[in-house]
């Protein structure tokens, strides 16, 4: 089975090369557009920019086909037809308007007072995710195309070597009704099987987690994260917990990086006031809070008060949940001690 994942990975690293050297060709194009003149710009280079990349889409939908016959000697009747998959976008726009969201983009910065130099560069960065998602949808729709004409009943993720956290703790994952979720620029795979996970393929977020070295696990889950999950924490209720963070943010889209205007960082919260009047402020998340959550339900068995306000769906408990990086601070160098307080706030198995 060693030979599917072999083959996952490579199908992957292939088209991934077509999403980032076509993104690198539409970039080149982006460029020549004048700041001064940027409808006019596009009119020009849109022509080109869509035939570029819906060529590039075409590429990655027929590269299924070879991938499918490799994975599964079943032959079928009907075939696919790659071209169908050119030219939308994966929301269902077509690539031109989808695309154009870059000069919208960029015009938007520049009249809310931002540099035009650096608005251009963000203009840039959208522009390349729109590129990079439209390429690999394409592809991966082909995936499930061929994988559905050979009669394939569930699908394997694939994680990219160095994904994001997000995609991280769906290594493994495997689903019967749909290969997967992605994000904007996510080039993960997936691999058809018949079969529950193969031999050969990750089991779930720990084993990933445990295949990385030390500093591509801080990389990914961040220092604090990693430093969680080595204690014993749940990686998905690491990852999970920064959704409801404050000042979570992403510093690059499209793998062009923004500027330090614009990104966001994780912020502290004032919970309450010490005994001298100063700010008692702590790393602190709201997600998982609710009665249907992780930490609300584990707040409710302990019989600890609840409120609802007018947006919340749900109760919420009115208990602190810490993020890792406060846990950390507070447990520092006690391997015991961070247990502890990670099995109170929820991160434990």
């Amino acid at each position: 089975m060693a030979a599917l994942l072999d083959l996952a990975l490579a199908h992957l690293r292939a088209r991934k090369k077509l999403a980032d050297d076509t993104t690198e060709q539409a970039l080149r194009l982006f460029t020549q557009a004048d700041l001064n003149y940027l409808d006019a710009s596009w009119d020009a280079l849109a022509p080109y920019l869509v035939a570029e990349v819906t060529a590039a889409q075409v590429t990655a939908a027929r590269q299924a086909t070879p991938y499918l016959d490799a994975v599964s000697d079943r032959r079928t009747k009907l075939s696919l037809v790659p071209e169908a998959l050119g030219g939308v976008a994966g929301d269902g726009r077509e690539l031109g308007p989808a695309m154009f969201g870059s000069i919208t983009h960029t015009k938007t910065l520049i009249g809310g007072g931002w540099d035009p130099v650096l608005a251009f560069q963000s203009g840039a960065a959208f522009l390349a995710t729109v590129v990079k998602t439209a390429i690999a949808d394409a592809g991966r729709a082909g995936d499930d195309v061929m994988s559905a004409n050979k009669g394939f009943t569930h699908y394997i993720r694939v994680v990219q070597p160095g994904a994001c956290s997000r995609c991280a703790i769906l290594a493994g994952k495997s689903s019967a009704e749909k290969p997967f979720l992605r994000h904007p620029n996510c080039h993960c795979t997936s691999m058809p099987a018949n079969q529950k996970t193969p031999a050969g393929f990750f089991h779930g977020p720990d084993d990933y987690f445990q295949s990385l070295s030390r500093e591509e696990q801080d990389r990914i889950f961040t220092q604090s994260g990693a430093y969680a999950i080595r204690n014993g924490a749940d990686p998905i209720k690491v990852v999970n917990a920064r959704r409801g963070a404050s000042g979570i943010g992403y510093a690059s889209q499209g793998g062009v990086k923004a500027s330090a205007a614009t990104r966001n960082r994780l912020q502290k919260v004032t919970i309450g006031r010490r005994a001298d009047g100063s700010p008692l402020q702590v790393y602190a998340t709201s997600e998982g809070t609710t009665s249907r959550g992780g930490f609300g339900k584990q707040q409710l068995a302990l019989k600890n008060e609840y409120t609802k306000s007018e947006t919340d769906r749900y109760r919420r408990t009115t208990s602190i949940r810490l993020m890792p990086e406060q846990i950390q601070v507070m447990a520092g160098d006690n391997p015991a001690r961070a247990r502890e307080l990670l099995q109170r706030y929820g991160y434990l198995h």
